[in-house]
């Protein structure tokens, strides 16, 4: 994927989340907002990344029924390192974000209502394992309504 690609994706992403943070502040769809948010922290750089692979993409279509919504902070350039802190702050995460500053290959399954990291899953656990994290943070968010 070119630079420019991505950092296309990255400002779509950004008028979404917008889009969508603004439709839930007004009262609106509150029922379609995400359970949980599945956060990257990637960078082309970065080796636990590369050993990632694409399970990121491979658990969006795995669990696309899940009320997941699916984030890439991207870490590669100042550019995107920007982009992705914006985007994370419009998403509520301006924490997460704080927290994480500079830190990537990995995966934060948080809560979408709280905002409060539930999980971390690592580059060296298997798509399955990742897969029943998910399942079970969708579960144990659901279960509290």
């Amino acid at each position: 994927m070119t630079a420019t690609l991505r950092n296309s994706i990255l400002i779509l992403s950004l008028l979404f989340a917008v889009i969508n943070v603004s439709l839930m502040s007004a009262g609106e769809n509150e029922d379609a907002a995400p359970e949980i948010i599945a956060v990257k922290f990637h960078a082309d750089w970065c080796g636990s990344c590369k050993a990632m692979g694409n399970v990121f993409e491979e658990l969006q279509a795995k669990f696309d029924t899940k009320p997941v919504l699916y984030v890439t902070l991207d870490h590669t350039r100042d550019f995107n390192r920007k982009q992705s802190k914006f985007l994370a702050e419009s998403l509520g995460l301006g924490d997460v974000w704080k927290q994480n500053n500079g830190k990537t290959g990995f995966i934060l399954l948080v809560d979408g209502k709280t905002r409060k990291v539930i999980t971390r899953l690592k580059s060296t656990q298997t798509l399955k394992e990742m897969g029943a994290e998910l399942v079970a943070a969708v579960e144990k968010t659901s279960v509290r309504g």
